[in-house]
């Protein structure tokens, strides 16, 4: 070190004081020698700054697990209380590491999980299995989260509640009730609805009258807000309800590569409520038989969503609800069709076919009243006879009119974007056939 400056020197001297270069303890923090400085500094353990959560955890050196005394969590609960408590990160063991057995590792619930509020703070997961062994009740509830990220391996249910409930019931430092600018990643959320029974496949024949059950991954944003988060679940499956965003849940990020072998696979707000808003969706929706499944139901506004959609019930692929409006749908095609209840018809699609989403042609009404593009996508009006029209009107969205004075002629063409409308002023009504417009 004789050519490094004395300021860089002492800077080094200090990670060596820290214990980094070596003579680590097992676990947690001791304080060092004096410095040159006169002060103590606490020593990273071996594990760094984290608790450990071991499948036979304590007695096989992790801080936490199955064997943690008067546990009910497999010692889960106790590691992100204690993790909460001594501002430490946290790690939950996985892989296949059991005793002679090539098998994942499991901690299972006898009750519910409680994630209490945390800021700044990270949780890591090897591939393992978190069993919620109750009939009922949540597996997993996660409190309030500012600025923390979360790897979870597998979590499985037999209840009728939901896998993972996100509820922001705890004011935290900042006064806020609130998950926020955080990140979670589930690499599976297996509900209580027995994708399949017996160990089968699910198949449509033999489970026509199957109770399905619980929901995959519930944002419950009723005590306060859930925005500004990246989420990713890979693979949602057996549930009632995949995934479900309720309430003020806003400006978040979903990736879902799987939700499957569900009833409503993704359900953005709820009847009379279209908070849900300006969240950005990407999904494969297959119920893969399941009879009467529906792939998304849109009750919110402003969302935009890139979707792909398998084996849905008939009319059940997507379906806009009355208060939804200006939600956007990108999807190669809607096999399923589209059921559009909105009462504001601003909602819009973009795809490569109509094949399965036939364009109405609506009937000519009595002059001097509107006609409204009530399809979720834009609209070619094609003058098939003229008729004697003197004045038509085109209307936007927000109410504005455009007048028009004169005839119109044969092979004329308007467009109208969803939720604009048009009038015609007449003594012989025209015809004409509305085209729809795929971008």
């Amino acid at each position: 070190m004789e050519n490094i400056d004395p300021a860089r020197r002492a800077w080094l001297g200090r990670f060596a004081a820290m214990g980094m270069g070596g003579g680590l303890l097992a676990g947690g923090a001791s304080l060092s020698a004096e410095t040159p400085q006169g002060r103590g500094v606490a020593r990273i353990g071996a594990n760094g700054n984290r608790l450990i959560v071991s499948p036979q955890g304590p007695e096989d050196g992790g801080d936490f697990g199955p064997l943690t005394p008067g546990t009910r969590t497999s010692g889960l609960q106790e590691a992100f209380d204690a993790a909460k408590a001594q501002r430490r990160d946290l790690y939950i063991s996985g892989g296949s590491w059991t005793i002679d057995q090539d098998q994942p590792v499991v901690y299972v619930l006898h009750e519910t999980l409680r994630i209490p509020w945390m800021q700044d703070f990270r949780m890591d997961s090897g591939h393992c299995v978190i069993h919620h062994a109750a009939e009922s009740g949540d597996a997993v509830v996660i409190d309030s989260q500012m600025s923390c990220s979360f790897r979870f391996g597998l979590i499985v249910t037999v209840s009728d509640g939901a896998v993972v409930r996100m509820r922001p019931s705890t004011a935290g430092p900042d006064r806020f009730r609130v998950i926020t600018a955080s990140d979670f990643h589930f690499a599976a959320l297996v509900g209580g609805g027995g994708a399949w029974p017996g160990g089968e496949a699910f198949d449509s024949e033999l489970n026509t009258e199957h109770e399905w059950k619980g929901t995959g991954l519930l944002l419950d944003a009723e005590p306060g807000p859930i925005l500004t988060n990246l989420i990713t679940a890979t693979e949602v499956v057996g549930c009632a309800e995949g995934i479900h965003f309720r309430n003020a849940c806003t400006d978040n990020f979903l990736d879902a590569p799987l939700i499957h072998l569900c009833r409503t696979h993704l359900q953005l707000g709820d009847p009379g409520n279209s908070v849900v808003s300006q969240n950005r969706v990407r999904a494969l929706l297959n119920s893969e038989g399941i009879p009467k499944a529906v792939g998304a139901r849109l009750f919110g506004h402003d969302n935009l969503l890139e979707l792909t959609f398998g084996q849905m019930g008939e009319e059940a692929g997507l379906i806009f609800e009355e208060p939804s409006f200006g939600n956007l749908v990108t999807c190669p095609t809607f096999p399923h069709g589209i059921t559009n209840r909105a009462n504001r018809p601003t909602n819009r699609v973009v795809t490569s076919t109509f094949e399965n989403t036939p364009t109405v042609t609506p009937a000519v009404p009595p002059s001097g009243e509107a006609a409204v593009n009530r399809h979720p996508f834009a609209v070619e009006i094609r003058v098939v006879k003229a008729g004697r029209v003197h004045r038509w009107t085109e209307t936007s969205v927000v109410g504005v009119p455009q007048v028009f004075d004169g005839e119109l002629h044969h092979g004329q063409t308007m467009t109208l974007n969803p939720g604009e409308g048009i009038t015609f002023d007449y003594d012989q009504p025209p015809r004409w056939m509305w085209k729809g417009l795929l971008g």
